[in-house]
């Protein structure tokens, strides 16, 4: 079936996995060398104030060169050189901690340095100066509570300060201030509500306030006016509806309004508006195909017009036009290949061009060119090497 989540909201969307996945028996690599130095069709039961969705014949994907390893439950970042990086993951029965550079000039990707630890489900974020902070993950025995930097002009690895506890399935984001927040996930004593905050300074962590609710296989968004957004996920028994602010200035979470529906391996995007929008997701074995949009002037949610096809585990990119493109999931027990347009400014949903390949559980990264960049994944079972830019 599926499986992942995020780094910084402008340049990574991404899909996440499915609970039933999470005790998969798996087995670990270790890569030792680098061409570089290294040290179920279902829809959602909420109803919408609009159902408008109309089909595009657009054909408006092409495909690009395939990663050296198939994987997913990766992390993925757009460089500050405008490479994407990608590293760790699951190929479906082994854990890596190899890395491999795309370079959009070119379509071809490079190995580069290998990370110092396996890594399932790790978090990556692009700091200021450049580098890239890789947090947590599963090794097939244990979670992580370690971190690594990725220095794109050596190619190599160094570790960094250890969050204060294991997490896997968390979310991470940089705030304004340049601080790292992760919070939440699965640690080996249980699901989570902890955070805490990375300096990339000092390369130390610092425990801040804790979230209302343990959850896990979330979303974490930053509003424009510099809070964070959690929503949704999952506490081991109960699927959540329900979301909380942070205030960095405070440390401190408060309730906001509640999500229409539980939600679980969704997408959340902000707009240009400032308002957030979360699609499907799923609730157990049922996927959705709604969507809602979240006003922080007023702490409210509404519900809009449905996506054309239930899926979770899917992407949502924002293009430089201002509508969100989502892109493949899964829809109870089948890839999809399927792609469509919301329109922020009618509320309306389009179909637009198929991708090559179905997929769910991979990433899509905002090229500097304005291109979206769709890479791995799983289709129904089989893991992916391929790419393409819509």
């Amino acid at each position: 079936m599926a499986n992942l989540d995020s780094v910084t909201a402008r340049d990574w969307t991404g899909a996440d996995f499915r609970i039933h996945e999470t005790s998969m028996s798996t087995t670990t690599s270790t890569s030792t060398s680098s061409s570089s130095t290294s040290s179920t069709s279902s829809t959602s039961t909420s109803t919408s104030t609009s159902t408008s969705s109309t089909t595009s014949a657009t054909t408006a994907w092409t495909t690009t060169g395939s990663m050296s390893v198939a994987r997913y439950s990766y992390a993925a970042s757009v460089l500050s050189n405008g490479k994407v990086l990608v590293a760790g993951g699951y190929t479906g029965s082994v854990i890596l901690n190899s890395a491999e550079l795309y370079d959009s000039s070119t379509g071809n990707w490079t190995r580069t340095g290998i990370m110092n630890v396996v890594r399932k489900l790790p978090k990556a974020s692009i700091l200021s100066n450049g580098k890239v902070l890789v947090t947590g993950g599963y090794t097939g025995s244990v979670h992580l509570n370690s971190a690594e930097l990725y220095d794109s002009s050596t190619g190599n690895w160094t570790r960094t300060g250890n969050m204060s506890v294991a997490r896997y399935a968390h979310t991470q984001l940089v705030l304004s201030d340049g601080k790292v927040l992760v919070t939440g996930g699965l640690s080996d004593s249980g699901y989570l509500n902890s955070a805490e905050l990375y300096d990339s300074s000092t390369g130390s962590w610092t425990t801040t306030g804790s979230m209302s609710v343990v959850r896990y296989g979330h979303k974490a968004s930053v509003l424009l006016n510099g809070k964070v957004l959690v929503t949704g996920g999952y506490t081991g028994s109960v699927y959540l509806n329900s979301a909380e602010l942070y205030d960095p200035s405070t440390r401190n979470w408060t309730a906001t309004g509640s999500m229409s529906v539980a939600r679980y391996s969704y997408a959340a995007s902000v707009l240009s508006n400032g308002k957030v929008l979360v699609t499907g997701g799923n609730v157990g074995s049922v996927s959705l195909n709604s969507a809602e949009l979240y006003d922080p002037s007023t702490g409210n949610w509404t519900a809009i017009g449905n996506m054309s096809v239930a899926r979770d585990t899917h992407s949502a990119s924002i293009l430089s036009n201002g509508k969100v493109l989502v892109a493949g999931g899964n829809t109870g027990s089948v890839s999809l290949n399927s792609a469509e347009l919301y329109d922020p400014s009618t509320g309306n949903w389009t179909r637009t061009g198929n991708m090559s390949v179905a997929r769910d559980s991979h990433t899509a990264c905002i090229l500097s060119n304005g291109k979206v960049l769709v890479v791995g994944g799983n289709n129904d079972g089989v893991t992916l090497s391929s790419a393409e830019f819509y």
